[in-house]
């Protein structure tokens, strides 16, 4: 069972997109917390935004070929939808994993 600390810093975290901080959100709560679960969290929301951002850069590049525009609209509503979900599992005392950057992140971080 999580407190509502350990809830309100996880979506702090995911959600620091929506505050417009995404990468620097999960980066201070990495650093502010000590419990390992926020940390971990943390850690999945800034691998996630970092997945997003080098992303952006490459559909940035692929926009002279023209097909970069659909990448920046794919990321768009990948870069709304998973952090959504990322904090209703985290209300719902379920621990989650982003499907894309997850695993990585867990398995190397």
């Amino acid at each position: 069972m999580l407190t509502t600390e350990q809830k309100l810093l996880c979506a702090l975290s995911h959600l620091g997109t929506f505050v417009g901080i995404p990468i620097i959100a999960p980066l201070i709560v990495l650093l502010a917390s000590s419990d390992s679960y926020v940390k971990q969290q943390a850690k999945e929301a800034l691998g996630f935004q970092l997945f997003l951002a080098i992303g952006a850069v490459v559909s940035a590049i692929l926009t002279i070929l023209l097909i970069g525009f659909l990448g920046f609209v794919v990321l768009g509503i990948i870069g709304l939808i998973f952090p959504i979900i990322a904090m209703v599992k985290i209300v719902d005392n379920q621990d989650y994993s982003y499907p894309i950057s997850g695993s990585f992140v867990r398995k190397h971080f």
